[in-house]
C-alpha cells in the first residue's frame, strides 16, 4: 500500500493565501506559519484564520514600524526589541537612583506582568498605542514600584558601599562619580533571582576602578589647585599663621551638630560663630550671654553688646578675618554651593583666624570642604551625626482640609504662603506666617506664637529650613515640589527637601517627624528625597568667590579707573578662567547695580560699598532709592530717614523695612552721611509692628467672623 503524501505547511499556506487573492511572494510564509503555530507538515488551517493572521501580522509590521516608536515617547521607560518577523518582546526599564541627583542610575530591566502585556497586544492589534494609555501607565508604574521594593535590600547595601567610598575619595568624589556613572550607563541588568550575587560581583570591580581612577586624577587637581587657589589662600596671612584644626560636624537637621559646636565654642577662652541668617546671630547671641560669657553680636546692620567681648555671634559676611580666636564655629556650610552668598562661606573657610574650625552642615559639602583642607594644607577630621529622631514619609495626602495643630505647611512663594493662610484660616485655625521677606524680628515673633501655642498651625516658605526654634512641630506638609529660584522654575533638589523636611520632630518635643505633600503628585519626589540615596557632591565643583576691597583697589590702581562696571568686569576676566577652582558669585547683580553708581561721582571703594548694599536688587523702587543715595553722597548731603506711611498695605510694609536695614547697612560705612540713626531705627520698629499687627490680626480675624456668621444662624 502506497503511503499517501502529507504536504509541507508551507505549501498548503501558498495555496490559501493565493485564493485569498495574494501573491504569496509578497507573505512571509514561514512568518505565517509561525503565527498561527502550525507544525511543518500538514498544517491545515482554514482560509478566514488564515485572512485574520495576515490581518494581525500587517498590524504588528506596522505598528513595529510606527506604533512602538510613538508609544515609546509616551513612555520613555518602555523598551522594545522588535524581531526580523516583527514580533515584540516588552520590556521595562527601572532606573534605581544610587545617588540623589540623577548622575547614578542602576538601569534594571522588568519583564510586564499579564495586564500590561495583554493592552500592549491589544495595541499592536488595532495598531493603536493610545489604547488604554493610561491603564497601561498606571499597570507600568505599579510594576516599577514593585520592582524597586524588591530591590530595597541590594540597593541599600549598594548605596552604603558608594557612601563609604565617596567618604574614602573625598575631595575627588567628582572624578569617582563621573567613572562610575559611565560604567553604569552602559550596563543594565534583568529583575532575576541571581540580580544579587549580579550586582555585586559586576560592580565590584567598577568600584574600584573608580576610586582608582579617583586617586589618579587626584595628583593633577591638587596641582592644579595649588596654582589656582595659591593667591588666594596667601590672602587671609591671620589663618595661614595659625596651623588651623579643622573639624567637619557632618549630619542632617535635627542631629546635634550644631549644639556639640557651640558646646565646644562656649568653652573655649575666645570664639566666634558665624550664622547664615541675623537672627540665627541673635538667638546665638543671647546664648552666649546667657552662660555668662563677654559677648557681642555684629551684623551688617549693627553691633551689640560689651567692647572687645571674648566671644561674638557674626551674621557670615561680617567675619572677622584678621583677630585670631580659640574656636571658630562656621554653621550651615553647605550654603558653600549658593550662588548668592557662597563667597562668604569660601572666604570664612579659608580665612577665618581660628586654632579650631568647627564647620556644621549635610553631606553635600564633604568634596568641598576637604578640597578645601588639601588646599590649604590643613588637618580635616570629619565626625558624622546621625538624626536623633525619626523621620517617616506620610504615604496619602494631607490636604489643607486635614491640616492639624502643630503643622507646617510649605509653599514657595510670598503668594501661596497667603493663599494656604486664607485656606485655614477659613478652616478655623490660628496661623502664624514665616517668609524671606519678612524681616528677622517678624519671623522671630511669629515662631514664638507658633512655640507657645497662640498660633497651632504654621505655612512658611523655605526660610524655617535653617536655624528657627520651632518647638512642636510635629509634620511638616509640602504645599509644592518646586520653586522659582531666581532664574526659572525648577523642581526642588533632594538636599532642599531634606533640610526643610528635617525640621519637624524636633529632638526634645516630639518622639518623630512626619512628612507629608498636599497630593499625590508630591510623594514621589518627598520618597525620593528622603529614601536613602547618598547625597552627590555638586557637578561643579568651583568655589563661589567676589572681590574684597584690597582687589578693587587693585585693579583699579593698575587700570587707573573709577569706573567700578569696568573694575568688576577685568576682575572676572582674571580670576574665572578656563580651569580656575573659583566661579563668580551673583556678579551679574553687582555688575547691574555697578552701572547706577558709576553715575556719581564717588571713589571707587565708595562705589564698592553701594554696589553689594543688602537690598532687593529686583524692586525697581529700591534700585532707585539707592541711586539717589549715592548722588546725595556724592555731593556731600546727609540723608535723611525715609518717610512712609505706616498704614500702607502689606508688601509696602515689608520694603520699608528692607530699606531701613539697607540705611542702617550703609550707616555703619558711611556715617557722617546716613546719621539719622534714631529715626529709621523708630521706623523700622514701627513698620516691623505694623507687619506683626496685621499677621495677628488676620492669622484669627476671618475664624471670628465666622463664629459669629455661625452664632447669628443659630
Amino acid at each position: 500500500m502506497v503511503r499517501k503524501r502529507v504536504p509541507s505547511t508551507i505549501e498548503i499556506l501558498i495555496e490559501a493565501v493565493a485564493r485569498l487573492g495574494l501573491p504569496p511572494r509578497s507573505v512571509d510564509i514561514e512568518a505565517l506559519r509561525a503565527h498561527l503555530g502550525l507544525p511543518e507538515f500538514g498544517g491545515y488551517v482554514q482560509d478566514a484564520r488564515v485572512a485574520r493572521a495576515l490581518r494581525d501580522m500587517r498590524a504588528s509590521r506596522t505598528f513595529a514600524e510606527t506604533g512602538v516608536a510613538a508609544l515609546r515617547k509616551a513612555l520613555p521607560a518602555l523598551r522594545a526589541a522588535v524581531s526580523k518577523d516583527h514580533a515584540i518582546t516588552w520590556s521595562l526599564r527601572v532606573a534605581v537612583p544610587l545617588l540623589d541627583d540623577g548622575r547614578l542610575d542602576l538601569r534594571i530591566d522588568v519583564p510586564p506582568d499579564a495586564a500590561a502585556l495583554n493592552v500592549l497586544k491589544g495595541m499592536a492589534h488595532r495598531n493603536d498605542p493610545t489604547w488604554r494609555l493610561d491603564e497601561l501607565r498606571a499597570a507600568l508604574g505599579e510594576i516599577a514600584a514593585q520592582a524597586s521594593r524588591s530591590l530595597r535590600k541590594p540597593v541599600e547595601r549598594l548605596r552604603e558601599q558608594i557612601r563609604l567610598d565617596l567618604v574614602e575619595v573625598g575631595a575627588d568624589a567628582s572624578a569617582y562619580i563621573a567613572h562610575l556613572d559611565r560604567s553604569l550607563r552602559s550596563r543594565q541588568f534583568d529583575l532575576d533571582e541571581n540580580l544579587d550575587r549580579s550586582l555585586s560581583g559586576t560592580l565590584a570591580p567598577v568600584r574600584k576602578r573608580a576610586k582608582a581612577v579617583a586617586r589618579e586624577d587626584s595628583r593633577l587637581r591638587r596641582l592644579r589647585d595649588r596654582v589656582g587657589f595659591g593667591a588666594y589662600i596667601e590672602t587671609f596671612t591671620a589663618a595661614r599663621r595659625m596651623n588651623r584644626r579643622i573639624l567637619f560636624h557632618m549630619g542632617p537637621t535635627n542631629s546635634g551638630k550644631t549644639y556639640a559646636a557651640l558646646k565646644a565654642l562656649t568653652g573655649a577662652e575666645t570664639g566666634t560663630y558665624l550664622a547664615p541668617l541675623r537672627l540665627l546671630a541673635l538667638e546665638n547671641y543671647e546664648t552666649l550671654l546667657e552662660r555668662g560669657l563677654r559677648a557681642g553680636m555684629v551684623t551688617g546692620e549693627e553691633v551689640l553688646g560689651e567692647a572687645n567681648p571674648t566671644h561674638t555671634a557674626r551674621t557670615i559676611e561680617t567675619a572677622d578675618l584678621t583677630r585670631p580666636v580659640d574656636v571658630a564655629v562656621i554653621d550651615e556650610i553647605q550654603m558653600l554651593a549658593d550662588p548668592d552668598r557662597g563667597w562668604a562661606w569660601t572666604n570664612a573657610l579659608f580665612g577665618i583666624p581660628a586654632k579650631t574650625v568647627i564647620v556644621c552642615g549635610s553631606d553635600d559639602a564633604l568634596a568641598s570642604v576637604r578640597r578645601a583642607a588639601e588646599a590649604a594644607d590643613e588637618s580635616l577630621d570629619v565626625i558624622p551625626f546621625a538624626r536623633k529622631s525619626p523621620l517617616l514619609l506620610l504615604e496619602e495626602p494631607v490636604p489643607l482640609e486635614k491640616v492639624e495643630p502643630g503643622d507646617a505647611v510649605v509653599a514657595f512663594s510670598r503668594r501661596a504662603v497667603h493663599e494656604n493662610r486664607e485656606i485655614l484660616v477659613a478652616r478655623g485655625h490660628s496661623v502664624a506666617t514665616i517668609y524671606g521677606a519678612l524681616s528677622p524680628e517678624v519671623r522671630r515673633a511669629e515662631a514664638a506664637r507658633f512655640r507657645s501655642g497662640e498660633a497651632n498651625v504654621l505655612v512658611t516658605t523655605d526660610a524655617i529650613g535653617m536655624g528657627l526654634n520651632l518647638g512642636p512641630l510635629k509634620r511638616i506638609v509640602f504645599s509644592a515640589v518646586r520653586k522659582y529660584d531666581g532664574v526659572s522654575e525648577r523642581a526642588l533638589t533632594h538636599s532642599e527637601i531634606r533640610q526643610i523636611a528635617g525640621r519637624a520632630g524636633r529632638y526634645g518635643h516630639q518622639e518623630v517627624g512626619y512628612v507629608a505633600a498636599t497630593d499625590e503628585t508630591g510623594i514621589e519626589p518627598l520618597r525620593k528625597a528622603l529614601g536613602g540615596a547618598p547625597t552627590a557632591p555638586a557637578a561643579d565643583t568651583r568655589f563661589f568667590v567676589r572681590p574684597d576691597l584690597i582687589a578693587i583697589r587693585s585693579v583699579a590702581e593698575e587700570m587707573q579707573t573709577q569706573r567700578l562696571h569696568d573694575v568688576l568686569t577685568h576682575f572676572a576676566r582674571a580670576t574665572f578662567y578656563a580651569g580656575s577652582p573659583f566661579q563668580p558669585s551673583a556678579l551679574e547683580e553687582i555688575l547691574e547695580v555697578a552701572r547706577a553708581v558709576d553715575r556719581a561721582r564717588l571713589p571707587i571703594d565708595e562705589k564698592f560699598a553701594f554696589s553689594v548694599c543688602p537690598i532687593d536688587r529686583r524692586d525697581e523702587v529700591a534700585m532707585s532709592v539707592l541711586e539717589r543715595w549715592t548722588q546725595m553722597r556724592a555731593s556731600g548731603q546727609t540723608v535723611p530717614a525715609l518717610r512712609a506711611n505706616l498704614r500702607g498695605e502689606l508688601d509696602y510694609q515689608e520694603r520699608t523695612v528692607k530699606l531701613a536695614s539697607a540705611y542702617l547697612w550703609l550707616s555703619r560705612r558711611f556715617p557722617d552721611t546716613f546719621d539719622d540713626l534714631d529715626a529709621i531705627r523708630d521706623l523700622r520698629g514701627r513698620a516691623n509692628g505694623m507687619i506683626e499687627q496685621h499677621l495677628r490680626e488676620t492669622a484669627t480675624r476671618k475664624v471670628e467672623r465666622r463664629s459669629r456668621r455661625a452664632a447669628g444662624a443659630r
